[in-house]
């Protein structure tokens, strides 16, 4: 019996539980993430555009930020400026009437200043609400953008070679105006080829767990019953 349940758990576990995970971070009304690292490796190399978006939702009261620095190629800073340190956005373009600068701290709403994670200066993206079309961007929870920011820069990665950098969100607004921010890449089409959430305001949803792996608990437990049948029977 006891060996029947460790299957039944680590089955439900494997197959339930981890069903739809998200890369997403929620943060509370006016909340922020703290600095966190990104990630992304190319397994056949890649050659194109770097974005990064931060949108509105629905309301123009307020505003999010999406804060960038230490951005490294390869495992190493590459390029120009990649870290901010000539003081302004040399070597990234600004999408439409996004707007950004470079500064030395940055402090929302909640009260938490951020210093650069790397030397001097950091960027600071805001969604403001004169800002570019974000509509084709979607939140966790499929809101739509409205207005925000998007900065680009050109990249190219040997195959299995990372593409990372630090980030932080800071929302500034309430929910259900789920403000959010996310990375993409576009390739040399200028199609987008790949886009990942970063944060958004807001609370995770509940993952629903799949008929099928519910059916699978069922029937698994049916065994368990006839097993213990058959145990009593014979006893």
């Amino acid at each position: 019996m006891k060996k029947m349940l460790i299957i039944i758990a680590t089955v439900l576990l494997g197959l339930g539980f981890n069903y739809g995970a998200s890369a997403w971070i929620y943060v509370p009304d006016q909340g922020d993430t703290g600095w966190q690292t990104y990630t992304y490796t190319a397994p056949g190399g890649f050659a194109g555009t770097a974005g990064f978006v931060v949108s509105n939702v629905i309301d123009t009261s307020a505003y999010p930020e999406l804060l960038l620095d230490n951005l490294s190629q390869g495992g190493g800073v590459e390029g120009i400026n990649r870290g901010f340190e000539l003081g302004n956005l040399s070597g990234f373009a600004l999408v439409g009437t996004s707007f950004a600068n470079v500064s030395a701290s940055e402090t929302p709403i909640s009260g938490n200043t951020y210093y650069p994670t790397q030397v001097d200066n950091l960027a600071v993206i805001q969604g403001l609400s004169s800002g570019v079309n974000t509509s084709q961007f979607f939140n966790a929870t499929a809101q739509a953008g409205t207005v925000g920011s998007m900065l680009e820069t050109a990249i190219t990665l040997s195959p299995g070679a990372p593409f990372s950098f630090d980030w932080a969100f800071l929302g500034n607004d309430f929910s259900p105006w789920n403000d959010f921010a996310l990375f993409y890449l576009k390739d040399q089409s200028g199609a987008i080829v790949f886009s990942e959430g970063l944060a958004q305001i807001g609370s995770a949803p509940a993952i629903p767990i799949p008929s099928s792996v519910l059916l699978l608990g069922s029937g698994l437990l049916g065994l368990l019953g006839l097993a213990r049948k058959g145990k009593r029977q014979v006893g």
